[in-house]
């Protein structure tokens, strides 16, 4: 069976989507990631990503992709910390004032009140959280996460956490990234693909008469 996911309107081919970047961590990570924002060091095949403070450490792709792309990868939170599992993608990065200038986010636990969700930055432009997934700090979790044209999607061990829609002026192309945000994380198994996709109809049939 095909490996797809099912999105509103849309079907993600994933075994059709080509592998751009399938990344095992080692100490000679920045050769492929720029450190934006935080402590970020490399242990024991893992990314660590480290930010105290209240913002997001930013780790973002040295290769801007233009296309739609997801991005794949492992995570937990580092004990004691116990928050946001947090991705970023289709960002544009600010010199200025050294933080995202735009971009969409996502993540577990997060949100203050431990919801997982998607908004688009700048902060408040748009957003859609949940507070039905519940993350068991520590432990491991495959995400996958990207945007088609805007289409922003959260996947959490292959089961779809959140969509959000951004019709308006979606965000096409840029860096993808991580955004430890006051915690520490622990990233592996990295991967990036270019999203293959196609238009899905939908519709209902009469459940009764």
């Amino acid at each position: 069976m095909e490996n797809e996911i099912l999105l509103l309107n849309k079907k993600i081919l994933v075994d059709r989507s080509p592998l751009l970047l399938s990344y095992t961590p080692d100490e000679n990570f920045r050769e492929v990631w720029d450190v934006k924002l935080g402590n970020w060091y490399y242990e024991d095949g893992y990314l660590i990503g480290a930010e105290p403070e209240n913002r997001g450490g930013i780790l973002l792709s040295k290769e801007k992709y233009e296309q739609n792309v997801m991005l794949s990868f492992t995570v937990s939170s580092m004990l004691p910390a116990t928050r946001d599992l947090n991705a970023v993608y289709c960002v544009t990065w600010d010199e200025e004032i050294n933080y995202l200038k735009k971009g969409y986010v996502c993540g577990l636990n997060g949100w203050y009140e431990n919801k997982s969700g998607i908004e688009r930055f700048p902060e408040d432009e748009l957003r859609s959280l949940t507070s039905l997934y519940h993350y068991t700090p520590g432990t491991e979790v495959r995400i996958t996460c990207g945007a088609i044209n805007g289409h922003s999607f959260l996947l959490a061990d292959g089961v779809l956490v959140q969509e959000l829609v951004d019709n308006m002026d979606p965000i096409v192309g840029g860096y993808v990234g991580f955004s430890p945000y006051s915690t520490i994380l622990k990233i592996k198994d990295i991967e990036i693909r270019e999203i293959v996709w196609e238009e899905r109809e939908q519709f209902y049939l009469p459940e009764f008469k």
